[in-house]
């Protein structure tokens, strides 16, 4: 097919702003045929842009037979300019904004053909893998166009809040050194230096404190980020944060910086979001939520029960209650009609879970229309069968499911299932406010988790290793702890959450020298591996480092939630898979043995001679013998330009030919 010119035809409108105000006019319109439909006389053409759908339509009887021709060649994605004049539809569509008018047809110029795809655009069960691989037609439908608008949206008012609060952008390096910050480097090596590599960084972190020390005082870039760890649904190998840091600041002004764009972004979606947001220690956060990115769109909570099982019949609580704070009895309880009619399926399925989470089982009570059922039920009277309601104001029909073990162990298992549960009950529940007590689905629950533990101990390392990071300021009342017990220490740090995850994390910084080497030394980082790794910094810090602080916002993940979608790759332009990926590019891939040589990853293929005689002899050894006599008479050549010396030696050759190296020797020398 003869594809036309776009020549000086320029679009007047775009497609998805017509609209009935605009009848009458002759417009010019630019996009991609969504589908076409002949009807008989009529001829329907739906063209797409980034801003919406228009109708065209063309009749047999009265429409140019240059237009019908084109007009029955398009096919689906077929690119066009089309001009016509808007019109006012006799059939209406109330679900397309351009649903009102429609175009009639006086021109089209085919400007490109399409191949058959490899899905259709309409179809939303295509498998990932194969709309990652034809990224560039999936980011067409208008879901993905959607979340990427969402996200420059974002993007424009986060940069536009901290201009008004006087922040200075800066751009910090992509290659840079490699620190132990965490999670695994991404290496870049080095050309230049042999055996030294860049490291692409986890983020800006050391930089942005380095700003505050040249005086900066506001720093904000939204920046690429890059860590090598297992991926899930909301983390991608690399990904952009919004990344700020303040000098003069406590932990309350970082977060009242953040907070009001926080309600900015909430409004694009048209949530009302209320600041200040609550504040939650990370101790509580454990213990009522199992979690340190609690989800508050559920609003039951875990409670502790050991005390009840006392002198309890049942081997498994009474042994916990004896002993003494070191194993627990936790519990959750979901009133109402539908926890207490689940089946034994469903609680053999949660059961299963608890399993998988690594408690033996998962102990229950159940109150339905039939009165009590329970994995203990032998062991329950009916005065522990009333403390246990009344410690739960417990007084209709509902569920209780028990963990025992450690801290950690029932926070895990009842953290998790907290949510699971809940979100099963919520859609069956009849009770508008339990449904709602369950999951608000309406909630845009943002809050503070603050007061982490500044160190843990790692088993794996046989020492304690930073929670956040090893910059993080301990808290100034915990100080004293630090070299006699650096466990019980908590640091001045907070993590922003919504709806269950982490959309932000920062802390106030260490920012005199003498407490970072502190730092340092407590988990495992000698002086002379300090000075070598974080040597610029501890100098810095030398220099007269004002206090400081800051906070990372996970963009991507920020986005999919204003989005509404479960996963990052549905607001990232060109993600990668699971496997770290990309299936369009199909990167990573090999490279040449050039690069690689170059890169110095691996040796210089080389040969070394005798010279003289004992040349064609070594010659014959490892040698291609398609190559033999070429590099004969190249090694000979090469020979001719020694110096005297240098011809009574051996002689490195690559595998051009090219001298790399000539060492003297004694021996005999041969003339040729």
């Amino acid at each position: 097919m003869k594809l036309d010119r776009l020549g000086d035809f320029q679009r007047t409108h775009r497609n998805g702003d017509l609209r009935l105000d605009h009848a009458g006019q002759t417009v010019r319109l630019l996009g991609w045929c969504r589908r076409v439909r002949n009807l008989g006389s009529l001829v329907f053409l739906d063209l797409r842009d980034r801003w919406g759908l228009v109708q065209l339509v063309a009749n047999e009887e009265t429409a140019d037979p240059e237009l019908l021709a084109k007009l029955k060649a398009v096919r689906s994605e077929f690119v066009l300019a089309a001009e016509g004049v808007v019109a006012e539809r006799e059939s209406k569509n109330p679900n397309l904004a351009t649903g009102d008018i429609e175009v009639r047809l006086t021109g089209l110029r085919i400007l490109n053909t399409a191949a058959p795809l490899p899905f259709p655009l309409e179809d939303e069960g295509v498998g990932e893998d194969l709309r990652l691989t034809y990224r560039f037609l999936d980011l067409r439908r208008e879901r993905l166009q959607r979340n990427l608008q969402l996200r420059s949206e974002v993007a424009n008012l986060t940069r536009n809040h901290f201009r008004e609060l006087d922040f200075i952008d800066v751009e910090t390096p992509i290659l840079t050194k490699s620190t132990p910050e965490g999670a695994r480097d991404y290496l870049v090596p080095s050309r230049v230096h042999a055996g030294e590599f860049f490291a692409l960084p986890q983020s800006p972190q050391l930089f942005k404190q380095l700003l505050q020390v040249s005086g900066f005082e506001r720093y904000v870039q939204i920046c690429r980020c890059f860590r090598d760890e297992d991926l899930r649904a909301d983390r991608q190998p690399e990904f952009t944060q919004v990344d700020i840091e303040m000098s003069f600041v406590r932990q309350e002004d970082v977060q009242g910086v953040i907070e009001p764009l926080m309600v900015k972004l909430a409004k694009i979606i048209g949530q009302d979001v209320t600041a200040p947001f609550p504040r939650l220690p990370y101790r509580d956060a454990m213990a009522w939520y199992g979690s340190d990115k609690p989800d508050l769109r559920c609003g039951v909570k875990i409670q502790e029960v050991t005390d009840l099982f006392a002198t309890s019949g049942f081997n498994l609580f009474r042994a916990a209650a004896e002993s003494q704070g070191q194993r627990r009895v936790r519990a959750l309880f979901f009133p109402g009609e539908a926890a207490g009619s689940l089946s034994r399926k469903a609680l053999d399925a949660y059961q299963e879970q608890a399993r998988q989470m690594g408690a033996g089982g998962l102990p229950y009570a159940k109150w339905g229309k039939d009165g009590l059922s329970s994995s203990f039920k032998k062991f329950l009277d009916e005065g522990a069968e009333a403390a246990l309601k009344d410690h739960f104001h417990a007084s209709g029909e509902g569920l209780m499911v028990f963990a025992v073990g450690t801290d950690a162990q029932t926070s895990k298992v009842l953290g998790d299932l907290r949510t699971k549960i809940a979100a099963d009950l919520a859609p069956i529940e009849k009770d508008p406010s339990l449904s709602t007590l369950f999951h608000d689905k309406n909630a845009f629950a943002f809050l503070w988790v603050v007061d982490f533990p500044l160190l843990e101990w790692s088993e794996e390392a046989q020492r304690f290793v930073a929670c956040h990071h090893p910059f993080t300021s301990p808290h100034p009342d915990d100080l004293d702890l630090l070299e006699t017990d650096p466990g019980a220490c908590r640091a001045l740090a907070y993590d922003l959450v919504l709806n269950g995850f982490e959309v932000g994390g920062g802390s106030i910084r260490i920012h005199d020298a003498e407490t970072q080497s502190r730092m340092f030394r407590i988990i495992g980082i000698g002086e002379a591996e300090a000075r070598s790794k974080f040597g610029f910094l501890l100098d810095a810090l030398a220099f007269g480092a004002p206090p400081h602080g800051g906070l990372a916002l996970g963009l991507d993940r920020l986005v999919m939630l204003l989005a509404g979608v479960d996963n990052i790759r549905e607001v990232i332009a060109f993600p990668k898979t699971a496997q770290a990926r990309c299936l369009m590019t199909d990167a990573p891939g090999p490279v040449d043995e050039r690069q690689l040589r170059e890169l110095h990853l691996i040796p210089d293929a080389r040969q070394t001679y005798r010279v003289g005689a004992v040349f064609f002899e070594s010659a014959e050894d490892g040698v291609d013998p398609v190559k033999r006599g070429e590099l004969r008479g190249q090694a000979l050549q090469q020979i001719g330009q020694l110096t005297p010396r240098q011809a009574q030696g051996l002689v490195t050759l690559d595998p051009q030919g090219q001298i790399l190296d000539a060492q003297s020797i004694s021996g005999p020398t041969f003339d040729f």
